[in-house]
C-alpha cells in the first residue's frame, strides 16, 4: 500500500460498475495516515457502506492476503487484524456485487459475503437476518466503549444502547403496547428471522417501517447519536439524507442520548433540570448535556446532600421499571444514595397515591443514563446529589496543584519506571497461577468469534458472543465495567475454573489481554430457560417432567456452590437468563464466574448490590446477604416454572402484576391451583406433584431469611428423601413502608446492576 496524504483516498482492490452507482472495494482513508479496508460506493467523497475494522485501522504498510484460506490483513507490523474464517472452504474467487464483497469457492457458489456481516449500515436489497446487527459508537466520551445496536430477533428489530441496558423492540405494526423493559409495536404474524431493505419499505414481507421510494440508490446508517437515517445518491458521488427511519415509532426524547447528562427534554428541546445547580455543558449545543456547578467529592462526603427537582421525570418510565428495586421507602432509597459516593440521583415512585406501600426506588451513577423528561404529573420524586461548599477542600486544591506543578522531572520517570515493572509483574502473574483454565490471546478470540459478530445476549457486566474453536462452538463473554484488578481476576478465574459440576455451565478458558478480560464456556445450544417458560408459542411449552427435572438441576447447581465449594459462592443473580439448558434440556446455571465468595467462617457478607429486579430477596435493603438470598430467587423462579409467567409482568391487569403477590392472596385462601400454567395439560395431570413443588418455592419465599431451607434441603425433598417444613409462613411479600430499617456505613448500593439476558448461552 502507497503511502498517500490526499484525505478522502479510496486505493482500489475490487470495484464494481454493472450498477448505477458504482461500488469499490479497497484501502479507505480520510486522513493519508490510518487506513480502513471498506466498501464504497462511488468514489472518494462516498460513503463507506461496509469495512472490515471499522474500530482498528491499519497503517502504510498494511496488507491484504487473498489465499485458499480466504482474506487475511495485517498492518505494518504483520499482526493479524482481521480474517473472513473461511478456512477449509477452498476460496478460489472474490468479486464485488452491488456493494457486497463475496468470496466463491471454485465451483462459483458464495462461502462468505460482507452482507452477513454488516457494521454500521444497510445498502438496498440487502437484509438484516437474526443474529446480525447494525452498530454506532456514540461520540459522547462518556461512552466511549459503549454502543448503539440495531439487531435482528425472531420477533422483531431489537433496537438498543449497551451497556446501559435500554432497549425497544419494533414488529410488524399494529399496536403501541408498553413493557417493563422494552417498546414494542407488536404483530398477529409470524415474524420473519430475515429483515429486508427493499424499495419503500424495511421489514419485507412483514412491513415494520414504510420508507420513501427511491429514485436512485439508497442507504440507510445507523449513527453516532443513536438515528437510523435513510440516504440516497446524488450524482456525482453525495448522499442526501431523506429520512429518519425511527421517527415512526420514537420521538427525539425517546433517544438514550437526545439531551446528554443531566438534560432535560421536552418537545425536541433540551433544558438543564435547574440552573441553580447546572449550567450547560455548552451554550451553543443544548443536547451535550448539562454538567452540575459543583463537583461531588467523595473524600469530603459529609458534604453531601440531595436536592429535590421539580416537574421532571426519568425519561424511560419502561427502562426505570427493568432498573428500579421496589419494596423500599422514599427515605431508605435516599439514604443508600448518600452512603454510596457513586450514586448521583434518586429517583422514586410510589405504588399509589397514598405511598404508604412502598414504591420503586433507582439510583443512577455516572455510568447510568442520567437523562430526565418534563413532567408535571408528580409520577416521580427526584433527587440529585450536590456537594456543600468547602472553602478549605478549594484551598488545599490550589496547594496540591502547586505542589505536583513543582515535582522535578525525576519523579515523573521513577513513576513511569513503576509502572513498567507492574506492567511485567502482571503479564508474569498470568502465565504463574497452577491450575488456571486455558488462556485464549485477545486476537484467538476475536477471530473465532468472527469479530464478536453474533451476539447472544447482553448484560450481566458484559455482553455474550458465540464462537468457535475448532469444531467447537463456544461461548465468549466480554467482561465490561468490572471493578478488579488483574490479580484478583486470575484468582477468581482459577477458583471457578476448578470448579466443575454437571449443572454447571463450564468456564473452558479466559482472556487477561491488556485491557481485555473475556471468560469462555460451553455454548448451550437450547439458550436460555427464559425463553421456553415465557414465550406464548406451543412449541415453547414444557411438559411437566421438563419443568421438574430443570428445577432439580438448578437446585443441585445451587447446592454445590453453597455448600459443596472451598470458598462457598453466593451467584446473586438466579434468574431464567442464567439458566441454560442443552440439547437434552439438561439445566446448567450460568454467570456465576463473577459471583461473591463467602468464606467458610463469615456469617454474612457485605456486598454492592448485584442482581435483577422482581428476584431480590428482602435482605437487601440492608446490604447483609447470605447465600440465602439466592434461596429466595430460587423460590421465584420455581413459581415462574410452574405458573409460566414472569413474577412482574406490566402487560397483567394491575392487581395481577406482582406474582408473588398473587401467590400470597391464594395461598392464604387456598387457591394454589389457579396459578398453575394454563397452556400445560400435562401439569393439570399431575396436579398434587406440582402443589407439593410450589409449597417447597414457598418454603424458599420466607422473608425471615433463616427460616428458608439449604439448597441441600431443598434438593432431597425434590428427590423425595425429605419433608417440606409444614409450617410456613404466607407472609411473601415485606412491607418496607413503615419500617426504617438501621442503615449501616457501607459504600455499597442498594440497587442491583442490571442483568438484562445475562449469561453465556
Amino acid at each position: 500500500m502507497d503511502d498517500n496524504r490526499n484525505a478522502h483516498v479510496i486505493l482500489p482492490i475490487l470495484y464494481d460498475s454493472r450498477v448505477s452507482n458504482r461500488s469499490y472495494f479497497g484501502f479507505y482513508t480520510t486522513d493519508g495516515y490510518s487506513f480502513i479496508l471498506a466498501v464504497v460506493f462511488l468514489g472518494p467523497q462516498s460513503p463507506v457502506i461496509w469495512s472490515a475494522n471499522p474500530d482498528n485501522p491499519v497503517s502504510n504498510g498494511a496488507i491484504l492476503n487473498f489465499t485458499r484460506e480466504g482474506d487475511l490483513l495485517r498492518d505494518s507490523d504483520r499482526t493479524m487484524i482481521w480474517s473472513t474464517a473461511t478456512v477449509n472452504k477452498s476460496v478460489a474467487n472474490m468479486g464485488l456485487v452491488s456493494g457486497n464483497l463475496v468470496l466463491f469457492d471454485q465451483n462459483n457458489s458464495s462461502v462468505w459475503q460482507s452482507f452477513d456481516h454488516p457494521t454500521d449500515t444497510l445498502v438496498m436489497g440487502q437484509s438484516l437476518c437474526r443474529g446480525m446487527n447494525l452498530s454506532a459508537k456514540p461520540t459522547n466520551t462518556k461512552w466511549l466503549s459503549s454502543k448503539v445496536y440495531l439487531s435482528a430477533e425472531w420477533n422483531g428489530l431489537r433496537y438498543s444502547f449497551e451497556p446501559a441496558a435500554y432497549t425497544q423492540l419494533f414488529q410488524a405494526e399494529t399496536r403501541l403496547q408498553l413493557r417493563p423493559t422494552q417498546t414494542t409495536l407488536v404483530s398477529n404474524s409470524t415474524a420473519s428471522s430475515c429483515y429486508a431493505f427493499v424499495n419503500g419499505s424495511l421489514g419485507f414481507p412483514d412491513k415494520i417501517f414504510s420508507l420513501p421510494s427511491a429514485s436512485s440508490l439508497q442507504f440507510m446508517r445507523l449513527e453516532s447519536d443513536g438515528h437510523l437515517r435513510l440516504y440516497e445518491m446524488i450524482e456525482p458521488s453525495r448522499a442526501r439524507m431523506l429520512f429518519d427511519v425511527l421517527s415512526m415509532a420514537m420521538d427525539f426524547c425517546d433517544y438514550p442520548l437526545a439531551c446528554g447528562d443531566y438534560g432535560v427534554c421536552n418537545n425536541g428541546q433540551c433544558s438543564c433540570p435547574s440552573f441553580s445547580h447546572f449550567r450547560f455543558q455548552n451554550e451553543r449545543l443544548p443536547g451535550a448535556g448539562c454538567i452540575p456547578l459543583s463537583n461531588i467529592s467523595c473524600n469530603h462526603a459529609q458534604g453531601h446532600q440531595l436536592v429535590a427537582l421539580s416537574d421532571v421525570s426519568y425519561f424511560s418510565y419502561s427502562l426505570f421499571l427493568s432498573l428500579a428495586i421496589s419494596g423500599s421507602s422514599q427515605t431508605v432509597c435516599m439514604q443508600g444514595c448518600l452512603l454510596d459516593c457513586s450514586c448521583r440521583v434518586v429517583l422514586f415512585q410510589n405504588y399509589g397515591p397514598g405511598g404508604d406501600d412502598g414504591g420503586y426506588c433507582l439510583l443512577l451513577s455516572e455510568q447510568k443514563l442520567i437523562l430526565f423528561a418534563e413532567d408535571s404529573t408528580d409520577r416521580f420524586s427526584v433527587f440529585v446529589k450536590i456537594q456543600g461548599n468547602y472553602s478549605y477542600k478549594k484551598r488545599m486544591i490550589i496547594i496540591v496543584s502547586s505542589t505536583v506543578a513543582g515535582l522535578p522531572l525525576t519523579w515523573i520517570l521513577i513513576s513511569a519506571i513503576i509502572w513498567k515493572k507492574c506492567k511485567k509483574d502482571q503479564e508474569q502473574l498470568l502465565d504463574s497461577i497452577p491450575g488456571t483454565p486455558k488462556r485464549f490471546s485477545f486476537h484467538e478470540l476475536r477471530v473465532a468469534t468472527n469479530h464478536f459478530s453474533v451476539k447472544l445476549g447482553s448484560g450481566g457486566f458484559g455482553s455474550v458472543f458465540e464462537g468457535k474453536i475448532g469444531n467447537e462452538t463456544i461461548a465468549v463473554k466480554r467482561l465490561e465495567g468490572v471493578e478488579q484488578g488483574m490479580e484478583e481476576f486470575l484468582a477468581k478465574v482459577k477458583t471457578i475454573g476448578r470448579i466443575h459440576h454437571f449443572n454447571l455451565v463450564r468456564l473452558v478458558g479466559f482472556c487477561a489481554d491488556r485491557s481485555h478480560k473475556l471468560l469462555v464456556y460451553d455454548y448451550m445450544p437450547n439458550g436460555s430457560l427464559y425463553k421456553w417458560i415465557f414465550d406464548t408459542s406451543p412449541s415453547f411449552t414444557l411438559s411437566w417432567k421438563t419443568r421438574r427435572n430443570i428445577i432439580i438441576a438448578i437446585a443441585r447447581g445451587l447446592s454445590y456452590l453453597h455448600e459443596e465449594c472451598m470458598e462457598k459462592i453466593a451467584h446473586l443473580d438466579i434468574k431464567p437468563q442464567n439458566i441454560l439448558l442443552d440439547e437434552k434440556f439438561n439445566a446448567k446455571l450460568s454467570d456465576f464466574g463473577l459471583s461473591k465468595m463467602i468464606n467458610r467462617d463469615q456469617s454474612k457478607v457485605m456486598t454492592r448490590m448485584r442482581g435483577t429486579r422482581g428476584y431480590l430477596a428482602p435482605e437487601w435493603l440492608g446490604s447483609k446477604i447470605t447465600e440465602k438470598a439466592d434461596i429466595y430467587s430460587f423460590g421465584i423462579v420455581m413459581i415462574e416454572i410452574i405458573c409460566g409467567r414472569q413474577n412482574l409482568d406490566e402487560s397483567q391487569p394491575e392487581h395481577d402484576v406482582h406474582l408473588i403477590s398473587l401467590l400470597q392472596q391464594k395461598a392464604r385462601s387456598g387457591q394454589l391451583s389457579d396459578l398453575v400454567d394454563s397452556r400445560s395439560n400435562d401439569m393439570r395431570f399431575h396436579v398434587e406433584e406440582v402443589m407439593e413443588t410450589m409449597k417447597l418455592a414457598m418454603w424458599c419465599l420466607q422473608v425471615d431469611s433463616s427460616r428458608r431451607p439449604l439448597m441441600s434441603t431443598v434438593a432431597k425433598v425434590l428427590e423425595g428423601e425429605m419433608s417440606i417444613e409444614p409450617t410456613i409462613d404466607c407472609t411473601f411479600v415485606p412491607n418496607f413502608a413503615s419500617s426504617n430499617p438501621d442503615v449501616e456505613g457501607s459504600t455499597s448500593s442498594y440497587i442491583p446492576s442490571d442483568s438484562h439476558l445475562s449469561g453465556p448461552r
